[in-house]
């Protein structure tokens, strides 16, 4: 089965692809919506936060085919490789996927007409918008069951940089 989907809009950043990539928290950047999506933005500016979906256009065939990961950006904070579980690309962030669909949720700082200013975005310039939706409280999962692996991370995260980050 083959799928198309025609992007609604596209990712604006001023910095380069390095720089979001470094970026443990997200960037500043803007979501251009194409023109002829901009009615089904309407009331979006109420909204503190929104979900993201998006296709990682730069992620390369041979990624594709990754399906063990470790959480890499971690290195960033001093971890050493061998610290770092290996898992299924399933249980990460990783951009490298069979299919390079990102889903992140950013800070909707203002609407202006079909582009919405963001915080928080970890997605590169020119990224393909697949879709938004809102951020409400009715997604906000309270009971969750972790893996051991990720909460022994996760701790060491807090203990490395004082507070959480997204594994």
């Amino acid at each position: 089965m083959e799928i198309i989907i025609k992007p609604i809009g596209v990712v604006r950043t001023d910095v380069g692809d390095e720089f979001v990539k470094d970026s443990l928290e997200g960037v500043v950047g803007r979501i251009e919506i194409f023109k002829e999506y901009e009615g089904g933005l309407e009331g979006i500016e109420e909204f503190s936060h929104i979900i993201v979906l998006a296709y990682l256009h730069k992620v390369t065939e041979e990624q594709k085919k990754v399906l063990k990961v470790k959480h890499k950006r971690l290195l960033k904070l001093g971890f050493s490789l061998d610290e770092l579980p290996e898992v299924g690309v399933f249980c990460s962030d990783s951009p490298h996927r069979p299919v390079p669909i990102a889903l992140t949720i950013v800070k909707l700082v203002r609407r202006e007409e079909n582009i919405l200013h963001v915080e928080g975005l970890d997605l590169y310039d020119g990224t393909p918008i697949l879709d938004i939706k809102p951020y409400t409280p009715e997604r906000i999962i309270k009971d969750i069951t972790l893996p051991e692996w990720y909460v022994k991370l996760k701790k060491k995260v807090e203990e490395k940089i004082g507070r959480s980050l997204p594994i």
